[in-house]
């Protein structure tokens, strides 16, 4: 392999991952000090770098675009939470994305809505990602959930204590969704945020009423 550029992002970890990408070809690592960028400022970056910045613009014009005509007609989310997860079965353990910077909660945050304030800080501690106990799964008490049951099923997922009782399972803002869908808002691009957009909808509609 004799690439021309390497695409670390998040997976460069430190300085000395970085030095010995660097050696190999030129490396772009993380943008931010948040573990997953906003996708706007990749395709931007990007841009640059493969000397095609009109073409980014057009780009993040577009995407963006299509995700402001949903918060225009569905006026009804702004002022919601929401919250991207999994729930990994194999582990027992609760993965929720709680902070509002990272490219992976900019869907929410563009559509009007916000993560809750307490997962927000809790998670300040740990770097924006909480990785908890089935005993809190109430740490899913938001408008919208997005949820990867990831070894599992919404039937699997039932069986917890106190899943039935959230909101977004009583009022339809329960998206239970595969791994492409969660990969999709999880490392978001903007071809990935399209298909995952559109797996959403339905909840997205039903919470804003």
């Amino acid at each position: 392999m004799d690439p021309d550029l390497i695409l670390g992002g998040f997976s460069v970890a430190d300085q000395d991952d970085f030095d010995q990408l660097s050696k190999i070809a030129p490396t772009i690592a993380g943008l931010s000090d948040v573990q997953v960028d906003p996708w706007q400022d990749q395709v931007e970056i990007l841009g640059r770098v493969l000397d095609k910045e009109s073409r980014a613009d057009e780009i993040v014009e577009a995407t963006s675009g299509q995700i402001d005509a949903l918060a225009q007609r569905l006026p009804g989310l702004k002022g919601k939470t929401a919250l991207l997860s999994q729930y990994v079965f194999p582990t027992s353990q609760l993965v929720i994305v709680a902070d509002p910077k990272d490219g992976a909660s900019g869907l929410f945050t563009s559509l009007g809505m916000s993560l809750p304030p307490k997962l927000v800080e809790e998670a300040g501690v740990t770097g924006g990602r909480l990785m908890l106990s089935p005993e809190r799964v109430d740490a899913l008490s938001a408008d919208v959930v997005v949820l990867l049951p990831n070894g599992g099923t919404l039937e699997d997922m039932m069986k917890l204590p106190g899943f039935a009782d959230l909101p977004a399972v009583k009022s339809g803002g329960l998206a239970i969704v595969d791994y492409p869908t969660v990969a999709g808002l999880n490392t978001p691009s903007s071809l990935s945020l399209k298909y995952s957009l559109e797996s959403i909808t339905p909840q997205l509609e039903a919470v804003a009423g």
